[in-house]
């Protein structure tokens, strides 16, 4: 079958809402604490690819495998005939929805008091992976019965980064033999097509103080009034500077521990996790430097700052060829255009475009407002997702 647009109604429908109901089963969620990096090679993730997904594989008939490191794995099709490329990745942590009620007891309902009045699949990391995994598989599920002739190269993802980094997509770029054109994160932003979003670095602040009975505070250095005083001195720093597409710079503290936490007791240190969002051209080490300097004569406390993980801005033209293709795509299963938008968030994609790779992100989404709530998604919106993206493959590479 060479290039037959007709055969989208072929997609296997009824695979699609049996795997993401499957998938949901198999944990892979961060759990709640001070420590939000997962690793690569975790144990659940490890069982999630190697357990759960690799037989997925096996069983719809893609062979050609690559293994990259870190626990990953990337599916190539396609002849390479052509010059066109494209990567399209899916992740596997799943970082939200932590207060979910039976997160791996997968449901179909209608939710309550949303905007979505239809069919929805409820389990955590739907929307974040586990709905774009079933759908990536079964569009690989559908080229292969259908035996496309994809002249250009099809290579899918299978990405483990859930330390907020873009090592594992360096492991994926490095394991493919040559650098895709192009990329897709399949990843929920409400049907929309993401080209833009800031950066992000973590700074991390200690402070040292002296533990004492919280009888006798003038006795010792109370750490938690020494993060006080760090506070006060980030909320007074000016992080000046705006980009006109991705908005603002922007420093915010987002996690605080405290170290011993004992019975009646003010503790020696506390550790700060500051979120510093960062714009196209901005250094990483000056965004962490302009903290140092902010946090400087601060005693008696001793006060120490370095940088953690980080992800770079990234941005897509407009009219590059992966942002018209989806948005013809979309404007052929939909009947309308799919709208382009800038995000507020920070993810993988600068990680690709600062490779000189074009990358956008598109999914269906869906779940509460509240981040820690119930996730969901429309199986409507699915299934849309799964077409809009079996014709992109078909236009970009047969």
């Amino acid at each position: 079958m060479e290039g037959n647009l007709e055969g989208l109604e072929r997609l296997d429908k009824k695979y699609l809402i049996n795997t993401l109901l499957e998938l949901v089963r198999v944990p892979t969620h961060v759990p709640l604490g001070p420590d939000t990096l997962m690793e690569a090679d975790h144990p659940k993730l490890v069982k999630y690819v190697q357990e759960t997904i690799r037989p997925k594989l096996h069983d719809i008939g893609a062979y050609e495998i690559l293994e990259a490191p870190k626990n990953q794995l990337v599916v190539k099709m396609g002849k390479g005939t052509s010059d066109q490329s494209l990567l399209m990745m899916v992740y596997t942590p799943s970082q939200h929805a932590n207060l979910m009620k039976d997160p791996f007891k997968p449901k179909i309902s209608v939710p309550q008091g949303s905007e979505y009045n239809e069919p929805c699949v409820f389990g955590q990391g739907v929307s974040q992976n586990k709905a774009h995994m079933a759908v990536c598989l079964t569009i690989l599920k559908w080229l292969i019965e259908e035996d496309i002739d994809l002249k250009g190269t099809l290579y899918f993802g299978i990405n483990n980064e859930g330390r907020s980094s873009h090592e594992c997509t360096e492991k994926i770029l490095a394991t493919l033999p040559d650098r895709p054109a192009q990329a897709l994160l399949a990843i929920g932003t409400d049907m929309k097509i993401s080209i833009g979003n800031r950066g992000r670095v973590d700074v991390y602040v200690e402070v040292k103080g002296k533990a004492t009975h919280s009888s006798d505070p003038e006795s010792g250095l109370s750490a938690i009034d020494g993060a006080y005083r760090v506070m006060e001195r980030i909320n007074n720093l000016e992080i000046n500077g705006n980009h006109p597409l991705l908005g603002k710079r922007q420093l915010k503290v987002y996690q605080i521990v405290y170290d011993p936490v004992a019975p009646h007791t003010l503790p020696e240190k506390a550790k700060l996790t500051l979120d510093r969002r960062l714009l196209p051209g901005e250094e990483i080490e000056e965004a962490v430097q302009e903290v140092k300097e902010a946090l400087s004569n601060l005693g008696p406390y001793e006060i120490s700052v370095r940088q953690g993980v980080y992800m770079l801005p990234s941005l897509t033209e407009r009219d590059a060829k992966i942002v018209a293709g989806l948005r013809d795509a979309g404007r052929e299963v939909l009947g309308r255009q799919i709208p382009t938008y800038y995000s507020t968030s920070t993810f993988d994609a600068g990680g690709l475009t600062s490779q000189g790779i074009p990358t956008v992100m598109f999914g269906a989404s869906g779940g509460s407002e509240d981040i820690l709530g119930d996730d969901y998604v429309a199986i409507r919106e699915t299934e849309e997702e799964a077409e809009i993206l079996s014709r992109l493959i078909l236009d970009l590479l047969c």
